[in-house]
């Protein structure tokens, strides 16, 4: 079982979902909902960027070693490589003052990233309890929510740009989740732009374009050096509220 809120941020590519995750990552650890366990669950990247890090080992690496380890051994030795494999995910988890970080990365080679993706779902459940609440950056569209990668989220947060695509990725995400909550943001766009999605899919907050943002995003630096009084981190501030990730006490803070 989870220990803290589990969300799951999701919604087509481009759209503003790492940044979102970033900000919210910013805005629970300041507030002191420590530790927090940050996944970057997109093939390519990006949170890990996005928040200034870096890491030395992904669950795709991890995956290929133990595959790797696995040919030619015998059934012994594979034996052990399972019973260690809890191990193994833990080699792969980045540990700073106050969260962690886990990154899928990318495997090597053309192909599916349903191992991988089978791997982050099992690292998901060995490390859930030990975190004040979870943060993942999910992959663009709506894969990892059908290989079941989420089974433990509370919460899935899907962000749409006001554009009709967004908003059409936004309702497919709702029509495929059984038992989260789904709960939706907008992000670089005016609030009337929700108006192309139905009532009960209602913003629970809209994140303004944000020129500050754009130029730390244009440039790579992270968003969690942005100034304390940005717009877009003010309006991150009032989506965790929403969102019930904040005490009253923390959301004042």
């Amino acid at each position: 079982m989870a220990r803290g809120p589990v969300l799951a941020i999701c919604g087509k590519g481009g759209v503003g979902k790492t940044a979102t995750c970033a900000l919210l990552a910013r805005v629970l650890r300041e507030a002191g909902v420590t530790p927090l366990l940050l996944v970057d669950g997109d093939p390519v990247g990006g949170l890990v960027g996005a928040i200034g890090e870096r890491v030395e080992q992904t669950l795709a690496g991890v995956k290929a070693g133990v595959i790797a380890a696995a040919r030619g051994a015998d059934a012994r030795a594979r034996d052990q490589l399972a019973r260690e494999l809890d191990y193994h995910l833990l080699a792969a988890l980045t540990e700073r003052d106050g969260y962690a970080l886990l990154a899928l990365g990318r495997g090597e080679g053309p192909g599916c990233f349903c191992p991988a993706n089978a791997l982050l779902r099992e690292a998901l459940d060995v490390l859930l309890p030990s975190y004040a609440a979870v943060l993942l950056d999910a992959e663009a569209g709506v894969e990892q929510i059908q290989r079941q990668v989420t089974r433990r989220v509370s919460t899935v947060l899907a962000v749409t740009d006001g554009s009709a695509r967004g908003a059409a990725t936004v309702r497919q995400i709702a029509t495929l989740v059984d038992g989260p909550e789904v709960a939706v943001a907008l992000n670089r766009c005016a609030p009337q732009a929700a108006a192309a999605l139905p009532a009960e899919l209602a913003p629970r907050a809209a994140i303004p374009e944000d020129a500050t943002l754009a130029e730390f995003d244009r440039t790579g630096r992270s968003l969690w050096e942005l100034p304390a009084d940005t717009p877009a981190l003010t309006a991150a501030r009032e989506l965790a509220a929403a969102l019930g990730l904040l005490t009253g006490e923390e959301a004042g803070a």
